[in-house]
């Protein structure tokens, strides 16, 4: 499953990596500050952002003192607000040059200028599970009509339907289809969701029995930061490892396989978050 950046010629040296990361930073607080001016209470503006982004007010604090620089999910959630966007592609041609380069880089699987990229699509990934099945079903090679008729009826059929006209899916014959030019955007809470349905619905515990089915793991310690930071770091690189292994024509097969991993720190989650 996959998720134009115009360039300008200049004779300025590229950038460093720390360089980047501070034009980000600035540009960010930039518009966070600008958007604050809009109201007359700072303080009240400053919580009604945090509520509209799904942002703590702290981070958003930080972010407009320039003190931290934002991961590309949060990138998002301040730029849909700033310009009332749901479509992450219309979003990447209005946005800010730093910001732009910034998403093109940072997202995990790239951003393809081929597919339209719509946060409303989260919304049903998360509130149907037959639409979330069948849209990753069509992700993971393709998915025939008579298999989503016979796992999931006549409502599976109308979902399909639904989805070839929004152009989330596409036929690749007559048959068989595909993920379509209008896909979900994912922000981290639907990955989260998602992530935990197909847990639900598709891990097979007893399978681990034998070698080669499947993978579970669960391992808890008390790390320090920097040990904490190598854990992150060991994730994100098996993951950019099983894209690339994924994205060769090679190794396509008739596994519909998924993965699924989380690292987090055993501290409950802010209440206050929930929007």
């Amino acid at each position: 499953m996959q998720e134009t950046q115009n360039s300008t010629f200049t004779n300025k040296p590229h950038p460093t990596r720390t360089e980047e990361a501070y034009e980000l930073r600035e540009q960010v607080a930039i518009d966070l500050k600008q958007k604050l001016t809009e109201f007359n209470d700072a303080k009240k503006g400053l919580k009604a952002m945090a509520m509209l982004m799904g942002i703590h007010e702290k981070t958003l604090k930080r972010l407009i003192d320039c003190e931290n620089r934002p991961g590309y999910q949060t990138v998002f959630k301040i730029y849909r607000v700033l310009y009332h966007s749901n479509n992450d592609t219309q979003l990447l041609e209005m946005v800010p040059k730093a910001v732009r380069d910034f998403l093109l880089k940072a997202h995990p699987r790239g951003l393809s200028d081929t597919v339209h990229y719509s946060i409303n699509i989260e919304r049903e990934l998360q509130r149907d599970p037959v639409f979330c099945e069948i849209y990753f079903l069509c992700g993971a090679g393709g998915v025939t009509k008579e298999y989503i008729s016979y796992h999931y009826g006549r409502y599976g059929e109308r979902t399909l339907d639904r989805m070839i006209d929004q152009d989330i899916v596409a036929a690749i014959n007559k048959n068989t289809f595909i993920l379509g030019t209008n896909q979900a955007s994912f922000t981290g809470e639907t990955l989260s969701a998602v992530g935990q349905h197909l847990v639900q619905r598709f891990h097979k515990p007893d399978d681990g029995d034998e070698l080669g089915e499947n993978y579970l793991s669960l391992y808890a310690e008390g790390l320090n930061e920097e040990a904490y930071n190598e854990w992150l770091k060991i994730d994100k690189e098996a993951f950019q490892k099983k894209i690339k292994i994924a994205e060769n024509k090679s190794n396509w097969g008739e596994i519909k396989a998924f993965c699924f991993g989380v690292i987090d720190t055993l501290r409950e989650p802010k209440k206050e978050m929930k929007h």
